[in-house]
């Protein structure tokens, strides 16, 4: 099971080195692109990502198998109907599934996971000033900005085909607070 909380000590107590903690993995709407899946999987690990995000619309269990071998949180999208399918994959990989909305505190840092189907809502999260960081998909169009303190990010679509988009996953260094993009 993956700490909703994880701190530097944490690692320091362990021996993992800083800095291979402070990356966390971003993606959104794979949509059961498995070739993408892949890719960003194998993005993931090259630049030495503890956990993966992912902010909703699998589609289906394949999708989340394919995520064997990285630390895997995700929540629900619009399209995550299989919810008993998708469970059990995501025991499979021993990942977890955290349902619509899922809040955590990494490296020191709130965040928020949210597809972002209701704008009403992403919105509210957003303007709360309770987070450091808001994460959301649905869109499918990458985004990073800040509005007061809170950092908010859509990494785009991993499936890459909606509407012309390239298919996009993001990095983000919790030391420096930068987000990276990537096309797959």
């Amino acid at each position: 099971m993956i700490p909703n909380r994880i701190t530097k000590r944490d690692f320091i107590l362990k021996g993992t080195s800083l800095s291979d903690i402070m990356k966390i993995g971003i993606i959104s709407d794979t949509h059961d692109n498995i070739e993408n899946i892949l890719k960003a999987v194998k993005e993931f690990n090259s630049r030495n990502v503890e956990i993966v995000l992912h902010a909703g619309d699998f589609v289906s269990p394949i999708a989340v198998e394919s995520f064997a071998g990285i630390k895997l949180v995700g929540i629900l999208g619009n399209n995550d109907t299989d919810i008993p399918g998708l469970t059990s994959a995501f025991n499979k990989i021993h990942g977890e599934l955290k349902g619509e909305i899922f809040e955590a505190i990494y490296d020191g840092m709130k965040l928020v996971i949210y597809h972002g189907t209701s704008s009403s809502k992403k919105e509210f999260l957003i303007k709360s000033g309770k987070y450091d960081m808001v994460i959301y998909g649905h869109t499918h169009r990458k985004a990073s900005n800040k509005i007061g303190r809170t950092i908010v990010v859509n990494p785009g679509t991993a499936k890459g085909w909606f509407f012309g988009f390239y298919a996009t996953i993001a990095v983000f260094d919790t030391h420096t607070r930068i987000i990276e993009f990537v096309n797959l």
